[in-house]
C-alpha cells in the first residue's frame, strides 16, 4: 500500500483528480447509457473522463461535491415525488443546480 501512494503522488494524483473522473466518468456512462449503444456509451464515458481530469486541475474540490450532493438530493426528491421512473430526470436537475451552485460559491469565497 504505502508503494502505491508514492507512485500516486510522482505522477500527482490527487483527491480532486480522482474525484473529478470518477464523478464526470459516471454522468458521462449514464448519459451514454439513455443515448442507447456501445458506442455512445464509450464516447460519453470518455469524455466525462477528460472533462472531469481538466476541472479537476483548477482544484475544484467544493464545486465537485456540489454536483454530487445536487445529484443525490435531486434523485432523492424526484423519486419521492414522482416515482422510480423520474430519478434520472431529478438527479440530472440537481446535479446541473449544484453545479451552478459550486461555482458560485467557488467565485465567492475566491474574489
Amino acid at each position: 500500500m504505502p508503494d502505491l501512494l508514492s507512485r500516486m503522488r510522482i505522477l500527482k494524483i490527487t483527491t480532486d483528480l480522482v474525484m473529478g473522473v470518477m464523478i464526470m466518468g459516471i454522468t458521462g456512462y449514464i448519459i451514454g447509457l439513455n443515448l442507447g449503444g456501445p458506442v455512445f456509451i464509450a464516447f460519453t464515458t470518455l469524455m466525462g473522463i477528460i472533462l472531469g481530469g481538466f476541472v479537476s486541475t483548477l482544484k475544484a474540490r467544493r464545486f465537485f461535491l456540489s454536483i454530487l450532493s445536487g445529484t443525490v438530493l435531486g434523485g432523492i426528491l424526484a423519486w419521492m415525488l414522482g416515482g422510480p421512473e423520474t430519478v434520472i430526470i431529478g438527479a440530472g436537475t440537481g446535479g446541473a443546480m449544484g453545479g451552478f451552485i459550486g461555482i458560485n460559491i467557488e467565485l465567492y469565497l475566491r474574489g
